[in-house]
């Protein structure tokens, strides 16, 4: 008894010793590196395969489940030689009173792994089914819970649509739960009924032999041994057949998530690095979002060409391909034809990451980070060496000036190391969308790039900041090229060269003065825009 204590002691300490202070360890350092390398994967898989609903819903049920598949899986194996261990022991008992019962037990057990491996693929099916709807139902959750949509919810009738959509989504997940719960029932059925039948069939055999042949080598005490042994064993062979069912199970989500890390980008890298910008040059360029036949091109045989220094304008119409391109020149998607040449070569032959180096880019859809000032500026830390975290500081104060935003700072108790939105911090500053685009502007002046492409850079200031973002912009960048993106014609008049964009094609180009010579599309835009302040 004492040595049985003992024993068990040292067992329960172990495995406090392991639950409390090395699972969890080994659990957060498993969710880091996984996470880390699904972030960095994420960063470096194509911007066209977010368009494709089929692999982001993959994606997102690979990623969002891996982590607790990958620790059950590794957790299991802990359990299943504990099982494996409590079986054979039960199994050689058997074994001495009875062989027969012994492999009925294991023919059992067998046919016990075939069902729930049927069971579990009929789970992976379900899941698979229930996916896309889930996600509906989760946007709605997530619109409900974020800050940036809570002021048209509730000035809108909006919450009425989406829980429409989302009673939909419940009701489509109840169809595809009843659908399985059906083939889950009959399933049961026939695993309860194979074990019952093996189960009572073990003790009418043990029975037999106790009270009709009088076996001599099976007692009482043996034939209660026997029994008790049966239902250890059985109990240890469903458990097996579990923990191997759910390697299956977590092997077919993580085989999901590795199938993610193979995805290939096409936008690969070239063997050049790009070198200090001299000129863009593009011909023939017609681009397409999808590769199917009856996609209407965004961009349609579009050449034109941009030199170093110049300050070039985009306009035109919503829809008219403007973005489009800016997002072409980045490399975020490669044209369907055509061909985009930097200093006389095409991108395709530059790094991806040395090209995109050259290139400050301001968003229309830009976003804050729940971060401080200085790393949304940045773009990241900043440098841990003091000396290099003090020029860094100062780089990131020059460009807020250069941006509009020094009035606002000087506001700011902490300055730059203001935490932006109350995420996480109760002492942070939720900026109107003005300041907010004076950040996202500040970014660029940051970043030193040759080229800086600046989609609606004005779109959320008032006329006063506008006038001074744009002298502003006009002597930091003088000796940079600027892609001006803007429907505010007043933005857009002192550039060196502007092009108009209707439905995806270049149909106007000159100066101000020359387009509104030509009285074409773009004079009538400028036109219809200098008729409000009249």
């Amino acid at each position: 008894v004492l040595a049985y204590f003992g024993a068990m002691l040292i067992i329960r300490i172990l495995h406090t010793v392991y639950q409390l202070l090395l699972l969890p360890g080994f659990r957060e350092t498993l969710n880091t590196k996984v996470y880390s390398d699904i972030f960095e994967h994420s960063r470096k898989t194509d911007l066209a395969n977010y368009d494709n609903p089929e692999f982001f819903n993959d994606f997102v049920m690979s990623t969002q489940a891996s982590f607790g598949h990958g620790t059950q899986l590794i957790e299991g194996t802990g359990w299943l030689i504990r099982d494996i261990v409590a079986f054979a022991v039960s199994a050689g008992v058997i074994y001495t009173i009875d062989p027969l019962v012994a492999i009925i037990i294991f023919v059992s057990g067998l046919a016990r792994i075939f069902i729930h491996r049927y069971y579990n693929k009929l789970w992976l099916k379900q899941q698979e089914e229930q996916n896309p709807i889930i996600r509906r139902s989760e946007y709605v959750k997530r619109v409900f819970n974020m800050p940036d949509y809570a002021k048209d919810v509730r000035i809108s009738r909006v919450s009425d649509c989406l829980c429409d959509s989302y009673s939909d989504a419940v009701d489509q997940t109840k169809k595809v739960q009843l659908k399985y719960a059906k083939k889950y029932m009959l399933n049961d059925y026939i695993f309860l009924i194979f074990m019952d039948v093996a189960q009572y069939a073990i003790m009418l055999i043990l029975l037999y032999k106790l009270m009709v042949l009088g076996d001599d080598s099976l007692t009482l005490g043996g034939f209660a041994v026997g029994v008790n042994a049966v239902w250890s064993v059985s109990w240890r062979i469903e458990a097996i057949g579990n923990r191997l069912m759910d390697y299956h199970k977590h092997g077919v989500f993580l085989e999901k998530l590795m199938s993610f890390f193979k995805t290939e980008p096409k936008i690969c890298d070239g063997k050049l690095e790009a070198t200090a910008l001299e000129s863009i040059k593009i011909n023939n360029l017609n681009f397409a979002y999808t590769d199917k036949e009856d996609e209407k091109f965004s961009i349609s045989e579009l050449n034109m060409e941009i030199k170093r220094g110049e300050k070039i304008a985009i306009v035109g119409y919503n829809g008219a391909g403007k973005t489009t391109l800016t997002k072409l020149l980045m490399r975020l998607y490669d044209p369907t034809n055509g061909e985009i040449l930097y200093n006389g070569k095409p991108l395709t032959e530059y790094k991806v990451e040395s090209l995109r180096n050259r290139v400050a880019a301001v968003f229309q859809d830009y976003k804050i980070f729940a971060a401080t000032i200085a790393e949304n500026v940045v773009g990241g830390q900043l440098p841990s060496d003091e000396k290099q975290n003090a020029i860094a500081r100062e780089k990131v104060k020059d460009a807020l000036k250069k941006s509009i935003f020094s009035e606002k700072l000087e506001a700011l108790n902490m300055g730059i190391d203001t935490p932006l939105t109350r995420e996480f911090a109760d002492d942070g500053t939720c900026l109107s969308g003005g300041e907010a685009q004076k950040i996202a502007i500040a970014r660029a002046f940051y970043k030193d790039a040759d080229l800086i492409i600046l989609d609606e850079p004005s779109s959320a200031l008032d006329p006063n900041a506008e006038y001074e973002l744009n002298r502003s912009i006009a002597e930091y960048a003088a000796d940079k090229t600027v892609i001006f993106i803007s429907h505010r014609l007043s933005t857009t008049r002192h550039a060196d060269r502007i092009y108009m964009f209707d439905s995806g094609r270049l149909v106007e180009c000159g100066s101000h003065d020359e387009l509104i010579a030509q009285n074409g599309k773009y004079a009538y835009m400028f036109n219809l825009q200098a008729e409000k302040y009249r």
